[in-house]
């Protein structure tokens, strides 16, 4: 009774914060656009009109869910008012048009002024009230005994809640994400979970330490390896919108900035050994669907007819003079970025597997092609090209468990000093 009491007090101050804010937001975005004086007609309509505004923004608040009694992070409430926000000015610019007779002096150049200064402004009010009142904290329910140290020696926030029985999970509400510590044997063990998630709609992580035993041979690669793959790459349609339009966004804008490299690299490399420019080379990508990844050529021409398929070594002999530059400093990569443009790669991701290695490996074909290859990931930034292959499976499976928009933005600037300290992957 007293915690319903203490939500419904929170709550109510979120409701007041945001009614006098948006009030607020409304008189500074009259100050930007016309600056002091404030025009008296305008004003007028401002006023007249403001209690129907507000009672509509307030409206929209609520059915965005932005006075919720918890949320889990602070992207969580961003993502909650910057809806509640644009659903608003939508719905509050129609209610002007439809009594223009009455509110014709009222100026739309407000409502994009305000949409803005609010969805900032209220924001950061909410996140500073949510977390002086606890109330920003995630709820993870821990299936096994080492959840403590997946989280990396523990995170303010966290609500851990350990059980070590599978059919008890249904029972514990209010879940925000499913972490998986336990042992899985046998295929019936994994398709409960699986019904299990689907149904509670949580996120769900494996333990990094599980990685091996969910793909071990006690099961069924056909069934339980191609739903939890499947499962596990999975997406919310606005994340994979948003992870889409990053790639897109800047493979473009990087295409053009790099022309002054690419263009005399395709020069030096004619140049200076016989052979193509590029390196044309089939990958297993999303779904095990193939796909021409384009490189610049970096090995002499026809490197592997003698010695096939070779993974590649941090000194290996067939790379050219030229070809060791561009390794290290990523320039080769560079074409890949018209591979992410047609759809075939993502900026962030597993790298793009040759399908004779992704034969010889169970998590290739499952788990680790749930999601599109990428130009740098995970692994990438975190070693060289000596990194042990079960180092790199388990950074790849920790990415695909963990992507989203954020942390493939956050990936690439990480990207960026290992491209000018010269660590090649």
């Amino acid at each position: 009774m007293r915690s319903a009491l203490k939500d419904l007090g929170i709550q109510f101050s979120l409701l007041i914060a945001d009614t006098v804010l948006i009030e607020i937001v409304f008189l500074a975005s009259f100050l930007i656009r016309y600056g002091l004086p404030l025009p008296e007609r305008n004003i007028l309509a401002y006023e007249s009109s403001s209690p129907l505004l507000t009672l509509i923004y307030i409206l929209m608040f609520a059915i965005c869910r932005a006075f919720k009694r918890r949320f889990t992070c602070h992207w969580d409430v961003f993502k909650h008012v910057a809806c509640a926000m644009a659903v608003g000015t939508l719905f509050s610019f129609m209610a002007v048009y439809l009594f223009r007779f009455k509110w014709m002096a009222f100026p739309s150049s407000i409502f994009p002024i305000s949409l803005v200064l609010g969805t900032i402004v209220i924001s950061v009010s909410n996140m500073v009230i949510l977390r002086l009142t606890g109330r920003i904290k995630k709820r993870v329910l821990v299936l096994g005994s080492k959840g403590q140290d997946f989280f990396f020696g523990g995170k303010k926030r966290l609500v851990l809640i350990h059980t070590h029985n599978i059919v008890d999970m249904p029972k514990y509400k209010d879940i925000d994400e499913i972490l998986i510590c336990e042992k899985i044997h046998e295929d019936s063990q994994l398709n409960l979970l699986i019904f299990l998630f689907l149904k509670s709609k949580v996120d769900v992580i494996f333990s990094p330490d599980l990685y091996d035993e969910l793909l071990s041979n006690n099961l069924t690669e056909k069934t339980s390896i191609q739903f939890l793959s499947t499962f596990l790459g999975k997406k919310s349609g606005w994340e994979e919108f948003l992870i889409w339009s990053v790639d897109i966004i800047s493979s473009i804008a990087l295409l053009i900035l790099t022309l002054p490299i690419t263009i005399p690299t395709a020069m030096l490399i004619k140049l200076t050994s016989p052979g193509p420019v590029f390196y044309l080379q089939r990958r297993a990508g999303k779904d095990g669907k193939f796909f021409t990844l384009i490189k610049f050529r970096t090995m002499v021409d026809d490197a592997e007819h003698k010695t096939g398929p070779v993974l590649a070594q941090e000194n290996d002999q067939r790379v050219t003079k030229l070809g060791r530059f561009l390794r290290q400093t990523r320039i080769d990569e560079l074409p890949q970025l018209i591979n992410i443009i047609k759809g075939d790669m993502s900026m962030v991701g597993p790298r793009p597997e040759r399908p004779h290695f992704a034969k010889l490996h169970k998590a290739l074909r499952g788990i680790r092609l749930a999601v599109k290859p990428g130009l740098t990931g995970l692994a990438q930034i975190r070693s060289s090209y000596d990194i042990k292959p079960e180092h790199k499976k388990k950074y790849d499976y920790l990415y695909i468990q963990r992507r989203s928009a954020l942390l493939n933005i956050y990936l690439m600037i990480k990207t960026l000093p290992i491209i000018l300290l010269r660590k090649g992957i």
